[in-house]
């Protein structure tokens, strides 16, 4: 009983921290003004676990149009904030009732974010200056809703895949290692985007720091991010982007990195596979989930038309070959330069 308690408590704890991130994000971009902060707070809690958003508004005057749209766009700053609260706290006594936890954990989190689901209904007021193609203007009230059924199915899919992974010594071990520098890195970009951007600029990096940090990435990396119908975003190779990919897997490798025995060549190319295998697999479901979506269509008279559709995508078997071959690289290299450092430390203490 004891145990299901906790696991209850790490359910509750995530979904408390990931509508702590999305309210301050929202608060922060200034969305209050737009609608329903609460509302709205549930809605990007929704899509954080994959749901969408849906929105319809019918313009006063008797006019048979109707203004539909939706929007699939994951926050995962909202999304990694309560995977790591629920990981962790899974994650304590693992050895003791960690099947039972996990158990209430994957019952406790989709029923909760069944009823957020159902909390994300509300009215977005419009600004004025939003037409249609030049055939609605003026203000608009638009109401919104988020779809339970996929919310539910995204947050059991999230939860197993924690609860899953916290059965791996090797995923435990490279959490904690990394929990500290992670959140150090994070504050540090909160901090610059608001020194140099505003208060705007620091709720995107709070709600979308995980998409920024692996779009980066995966573009100094060379694979390329299109937006439709516009363009593809240039890549650098060997530009600004690369360095800064070179970077961060390197600090991420170093961070993670784990003392074993046997000689540095053979540390490093057991690294390298290892790091390697886990920074593809992590770009590529990065690149996944920052994938994005955005439709308005207007219908009348039986008639639907398009008005805006836009879509940002990369393609993860790229992103997945690229951090294959980066994160090695980054491995080996990481490793034999802790090393470095660890020997010119023992130096300087003689």
């Amino acid at each position: 009983m004891r145990e299901a308690f906790r696991g209850l408590i790490a359910a509750t704890a995530a979904l408390l921290t990931m509508a702590g991130v999305a309210a301050a994000g929202l608060a922060l971009l200034g969305a209050g003004r737009f609608g329903d902060l609460g509302s709205l707070t549930a809605a990007a809690v929704a899509l954080a676990v994959g749901g969408s958003v849906e929105a319809g508004a019918v313009p006063a005057g008797g006019l048979p149009v109707v203004v539909r749209g939706s929007l699939d766009v994951v926050p995962l700053g909202v999304s990694l904030a309560g995977a790591v609260v629920l990981g962790a706290l899974l994650l304590r006594r693992r050895e003791d009732g960690w099947l039972v936890r996990g158990a209430v954990a994957a019952v406790a989190l989709p029923a909760g974010l069944a009823v957020i689901a159902l909390a994300a209904r509300g009215t977005l007021s419009l600004p004025e200056r939003v037409t249609t193609r030049g055939a609605l203007s003026g203000g608009l009230d638009a109401g919104f809703s988020v779809a339970v059924g996929p919310t539910v199915a995204g947050a059991a899919v999230g939860t197993l895949v924690v609860v899953g992974a916290c059965r791996f010594p090797s995923v435990a071990t490279g959490l904690r290692a990394a929990r500290w520098p992670a959140a150090g890195v994070a504050g540090l970009c909160l901090a610059a985007a608001f020194a140099f951007g505003g208060a705007v600029a620091a709720g995107g990096v709070l709600l979308a720091l995980p998409q920024l940090v692996c779009g980066a990435v995966v573009l100094g990396l060379g694979v390329p991010w299109t937006v439709t119908p516009e363009s593809a975003l240039p890549v650098f190779p060997g530009g600004p982007l690369l360095g800064l990919s070179a970077l961060v897997l390197l600090g991420a490798c170093v961070a993670v990195r784990s003392r074993r025995a046997g000689p540095p060549l053979r540390r490093a190319a057991g690294l390298a596979v290892r790091f390697g295998t886990a920074t593809g697999a992590v770009l590529a479901v990065g690149t996944l989930l920052s994938q994005a979506s955005a439709d308005v269509t207007v219908r009348a008279f039986g008639l639907s038309l398009p008005v805006f559709a836009a879509r940002l995508t990369a393609n993860p078997l790229l992103a997945l070959v690229a951090g294959l071959a980066g994160g090695a690289v980054a491995g080996f290299a990481g490793s034999l330069l802790a090393d470095a450092i660890s020997v010119s430390s023992r130096a300087w203490k003689r």
